[in-house]
């Protein structure tokens, strides 16, 4: 989508050497606008009235204003709300005060009850400006692990042109033998004393070469080290006692059954009808037919 001037209503598409600029405000306007408006250095917005000064343009980045205004005031008030987590006594405390400071940028950004949200800023500063201004010179873990990598890769920078550069001055094997050979030629010196000079001087520069590999070695071990207690992303706290689950239990199936010898001093056989003489001498009771009549009551609940 092709960007244009509110004002002389130029766009982008006409133009591709027109910027745009925006302020806190978060009206844009074009270079060419700003020169010619704020010629003077203070004059209002042309949208909402708002006093501006030039010096307070910066070129549009996105093509949303609304993110560019959020962008700004979230900067801005990062330097008031800089509280870190230990700053705060619990874990759902310090949650509750970065929903705020979302909340804040929201009021603001869209223009929700601003007197009384800067009022509250206001407040918010006052009372903490112990804490704000000792965070100002304090970095927190993720800071800390940013700056930690940073010194990693300069190092891992430095010790790839150290290693190139030692490539390139320490000559090779054949330059070598030629240089002897070309010794041997040019000095009455005998033969052994100037290989053993040589093999000397190649034993200092193995020794040497050992000796910077250890240090290395030692300095790679020592920031894995630093890397390992740094590389935390705040403090784990406690926001209460711990989870431990139970299962629950859901009296889905009803009441449970009585034993069938119980039914009697229960009152179940009350309603019963008494079986003949008959049946009794077949071995049936009662209490066969009242607990079939009880399991049937069941029948849907057990499935």
């Amino acid at each position: 989508m092709s960007r244009q001037c509110p004002k002389c209503l130029t766009k982008e598409y006409n133009n591709r050497n027109m910027v745009m600029m925006i302020n806190e405000c978060g009206h844009p306007l074009c270079k060419n606008c700003v020169e010619t408006i704020f010629a003077r250095n203070v004059a209002p917005c042309h949208q909402c009235g708002k006093t501006l000064k030039k010096n307070t343009f910066w070129e549009q980045m996105f093509d949303d204003p609304m993110i560019e205004k959020e962008n700004f005031i979230r900067k801005k008030l990062k330097k008031i709300y800089n509280l870190k987590e230990d700053d705060f006594p619990s874990l759902r405390e310090f949650n509750d005060y970065l929903e705020r400071f979302e909340t804040i940028i929201f009021n603001l950004t869209n223009g929700i009850d601003v007197a009384e949200t800067e009022l509250e800023v206001k407040e918010f500063q006052i009372r903490n400006a112990e804490l704000i201004e000792r965070n100002r010179k304090r970095l927190d873990a993720d800071d800390l692990w940013i700056k930690e990598m940073l010194e990693e890769e300069s190092m891992r920078v430095k010790r790839l042109q150290d290693e190139a550069m030692l490539e390139n001055t320490v000559p090779s094997n054949e330059s070598k033998a030629k240089q002897i050979i070309n010794e041997l030629r040019q000095t009455d010196l005998p033969a052994e004393v100037i290989l053993d000079r040589q093999r000397k001087l190649q034993i200092e520069a193995e020794l040497a070469e050992k000796e910077a590999a250890k240090k290395k070695k030692e300095a790679k071990i020592v920031q894995q080290r630093r890397m390992q207690e740094t590389a935390s992303f705040g403090p784990l706290r406690t926001a209460g006692a711990p989870y431990v689950h139970r299962v629950p239990e859901l009296p889905l199936n009803g009441p449970k059954l009585p034993r069938i010898e119980d039914l009697a001093n229960l009152g179940y056989l009350s309603h019963i009808r008494m079986p003949s003489v008959g049946r009794v001498a077949g071995g049936y009771v009662a209490e066969i037919g009242c607990m079939r009549a009880l399991i049937d009551s069941r029948q849907d609940l057990c499935t």
